[in-house]
């Protein structure tokens, strides 16, 4: 055996004792074990590549944990073997933990990664198809502006012309990889969803192109919809599309193009970044050969946790957990919860770490505006940052005496699962697991 199986080798073995001795004390063992694995051998994800037939990869800003997720299942539902790092876990460390919990031989291998550090992913892993979601300003102390980002993930394609790339055709920015010589397959929206445009951060203004300033037709969130340009620039032809969406009875129906094919689908989670999230998956399911009865069939019951808006009935009123991490996914969220007839109570936790950024001005950019006059009760504010959340409530013209701060994220907790009413908890990432496993655990002591 050569010194590189060794260290494969010794890795995979240290690296599963690591995995299981954290499950046994109840940790969470997303991404360590893969940190410890890469200290010991950092080709280790050159080297589980050859342990997948096809790998598809998925980035962008938001949608990825979702989309990710819904084309695992629409792989696995469909009869193959497939590995994902399906709790968020997106960097280097988080795929190479994936790998370690369940070591063996894939069909496919389905992996959401942060856009950030995609280049040396593809690097690493060489995939065979991409799927971009979008493109919004994130965590600006790690990325820097969106322009910078897409050139990045551009210039790591495009001497690579063997992956074939998934696009979000909505997206100005995601268009920018058309000029790729890959073989490329568009999705998107083609009507208006929403009834009005709202007056959300639009931050494709420009034509790539030409400089100019872009003209749109609508918007149906953000930047995402129907642009065009004197130039020529526009959004590509699509490949698949949703012709149509009502949000009813708690479900989307939602009815596709297929080339001169309908399709008739329901997706149980509202806002319409989940429309994009249900066509983004749709396309990868036809490219990979799935029949469109069967896609119609696994995404009508698709089910998907860990704080994706995600549903806890607790006292007899549901809790939704849902994560928040920039403005255009904030704003998304903030629709749903004024789309809500229910009186209701909001938790709110902002934290500064690592890993949700450091900078949070980002707050700034989004609508709080939106649930000012809206039916709700009482907001909490919490985390590492909740000072911040209550001066930019205050500013959205919130009555003070709705808002109540709370530091502690556990006295924030208990103290929002105390109120009679539906009950909203959006959260950053790193209070996300620490929020869900207390809701569990009051779950679990049925209080």
């Amino acid at each position: 055996m050569n010194l590189e199986k060794i260290k494969f080798s010794l890795a995979l073995f240290v690296g599963r004792l690591v995995y299981l001795f954290m499950k046994i004390l109840g940790l969470n063992a997303t991404t360590f074990p893969g940190k410890v694995v890469l200290r010991i051998d950092p080709q280790f994800l050159i080297k589980i590549k050859n342990r997948f037939k096809k790998i598809i990869l998925v980035t962008g800003t938001n949608g990825k944990t979702t989309t990710n997720n819904l084309i695992f299942q629409i792989i696995t539902k469909s009869g193959y073997k497939a590995l994902g790092n399906l709790e968020g876990a997106n960097l280097r460390t988080g795929i190479a933990t994936a790998f370690i919990r369940n070591p063996s031989y894939y069909d496919f291998g389905v992996f959401e990664v942060d856009e950030g550090i995609f280049r040396f992913v593809f690097k690493d892993l060489k995939p065979h198809y991409v799927v971009i979601t979008n493109f919004f300003r994130d965590q600006l102390d790690r990325y820097g502006e969106i322009d910078t980002t897409v050139e990045k993930i551009k210039g790591a394609i495009k001497d690579s012309k063997e992956q074939i790339l998934i696009l979000n055709a909505d997206d100005p920015f995601v268009s920018r990889f058309s000029d790729l010589s890959n073989r490329k397959i568009y999705y998107g929206i083609r009507n208006k969803v929403r009834g009005k445009d709202t007056e959300e951060i639009k931050e494709s203004i420009y034509c790539p192109k030409c400089g100019k300033r872009l003209k749109y037709e609508f918007f149906n969130y953000a930047q995402l919809g129907r642009y065009f340009c004197e130039c020529g620039f526009k959004n590509p032809d699509y490949d698949y599309y949703i012709l149509s969406a009502e949000y009813k009875e708690n479900y989307w129906l939602i009815h596709i193009k297929d080339g001169d094919e309908d399709v008739f689908l329901n997706f149980r989670y509202p806002g319409v970044y989940n429309l994009y999230n249900v066509i983004s998956a749709y396309s990868v399911g036809r490219v990979l050969g799935i029949d469109k009865e069967s896609l119609k069939n696994i995404i009508s019951n698709f089910s998907f946790r860990l704080g994706r808006l995600e549903k806890f009935n607790l006292g007899g009123y549901d809790r939704i957990l849902v994560l928040v991490k920039n403005p255009a996914g904030y704003n998304q969220v903030l629709d749903t919860i004024k789309d809500d007839p229910n009186e209701k109570v909001i938790l709110l936790i902002l934290n500064d770490n690592v890993a949700d950024g450091r900078d949070v001005s980002w707050i700034w950019d989004v609508d709080f505006e939106k649930i000012k006059d809206d039916n709700i009760s009482t907001i909490i504010c919490s985390g590492t940052r909740a000072e911040d959340l209550l001066v930019r409530l205050k500013y959205a013209e919130i009555p003070l005496n709705k808002i109540i701060l709370e530091n502690n994220l556990n006295n924030a907790i208990l103290k929002i699962l105390t109120f009679k009413a539906k009950t909203y908890i959006l959260t950053t990432y790193t209070a996300l697991f620490k929020s869900r496993k207390l809701i569990m655990k009051r779950l679990r002591n049925g209080t």
